[in-house]
């Protein structure tokens, strides 16, 4: 860092109040048993309902071609948990 030394000493001083009162030394190990380095995801948002919609329209000419029986809420549901499923395998 190319700080002055005056704000090299408050950044310092500030550190150790986040890391409890510790030296800025020791932090590096008490950082990786808290995680703090570590990068937060995001939980992915629902799927719209237009992906639903478009999803399901897929799932009926599929189900309507091969001839099985079904209806626009099992489709429905069936594109909903494919999307969710999809999601959750990102």
């Amino acid at each position: 860092m190319n700080l002055p030394r005056s704000q090299r000493s408050t950044s310092s001083t500030s550190s150790s109040k986040k890391l409890g009162g510790r030296k800025s030394g020791s932090g590096s190990a008490s950082r990786a048993e808290t995680g703090a380095g570590k990068a937060q995801v995001k939980p992915a948002a629902p799927p719209s309902a237009e992906q639903v919609a478009l999803r399901a329209y897929f799932i009926a000419e599929r189900r309507r071609t091969l001839g099985i029986h079904g209806d626009e809420t099992s489709d429905w549901i069936a594109a909903e948990k494919e999307l969710l499923a999809e999601l959750k395998a990102k």
